[in-house]
């Protein structure tokens, strides 16, 4: 009789672990990392994980995976992340690294790439080229990796998709819905009108880049003449050595 008591106490207590591991967000490996606060690697098995420490808050969708080597630097490893709050906090990517001074941005990793939404921050991009992008707000880019040429790819530098943001943003957030309206209304009203700033930026980049090859033809033609000057300077040496003797 005792030993049935000992064998149902613990298929008890075994189903009980089960149904708490099932239940739980995230995975940590080593258990209870996040208490560290350094090299915790996490696997979101949850709906969502939700991360707030001081003036960090971060939150990542379900699936995703993240490695946090200190409480100032983070690496998405697959999934989305937003950083809803991370001064000074540095996330890395497999193809890019991301910090902010203050504001909030999002980053997806997505097969090859990885696509960056800059919400209200102030965001430095760092590409694994060493190419630094500024992304306004309100507006998003991919990047990938590296070129037979040794340069990141990336794309332009567009609007948010917010018909595609609103999902993933919804279901990471805290919230009610009425709160979670007034927020997508501030920010559609503080960015104003992406497209017209959209055109500008292109416009400016376009300038750039003229300026830039112009520069860059202005060099080579410098480059010419002071060849040409130095071609004829020898040759009239030449001469006078041979000739004027």
């Amino acid at each position: 009789m005792k030993k049935i008591v000992r064998v149902l106490i613990f298929l008890m207590a075994f189903q009980m672990e089960i149904r708490v591991r099932a239940a739980g967000d995230v995975i940590e490996q080593p258990s209870a990392c996040l208490k560290e606060a350094s090299n915790c690697a996490l696997q979101v098995t949850g709906s969502a994980f939700h991360f707030e420490k001081g003036e960090q808050k971060l939150h990542a969708s379900s699936g995703s995976a993240l490695v946090m080597a200190s409480s100032q630097q983070w690496r998405l490893v697959k999934g989305a992340l937003w950083v809803e709050d991370g001064q000074g906090l540095e996330v890395e990517t497999l193809f890019a690294s991301f910090k902010a001074g203050f504001g909030e941005y999002w980053i997806l990793q997505k097969e090859s790439q990885v696509l960056v939404r800059n919400m209200s921050a102030s965001l430095k991009v760092t590409l694994r080229d060493g190419k630094v992008l500024d992304i306004p707000e309100g507006f998003e880019v991919w990047i990938s990796a590296l070129n037979s040429q040794g340069k990141s790819d990336y794309g332009m530098i567009e609007p948010i998709n917010m018909k595609e943001h609103l999902v993933l943003w919804n279901s990471l957030y805290r919230g009610d819905k009425a709160a979670f309206v007034k927020e997508v209304r501030h920010y559609r009203e503080n960015w104003g009108d992406l497209v017209q700033k959209s055109s500008r930026l292109y416009q400016h980049l376009t300038e750039r880049e003229i300026a830039s090859i112009n520069a860059k033809e202005q060099a080579a033609e410098a480059h010419r003449q002071r060849k040409a000057a130095e071609d004829r300077k020898v040759k009239e040496l030449y001469r006078q050595r041979v000739f004027e003797r």
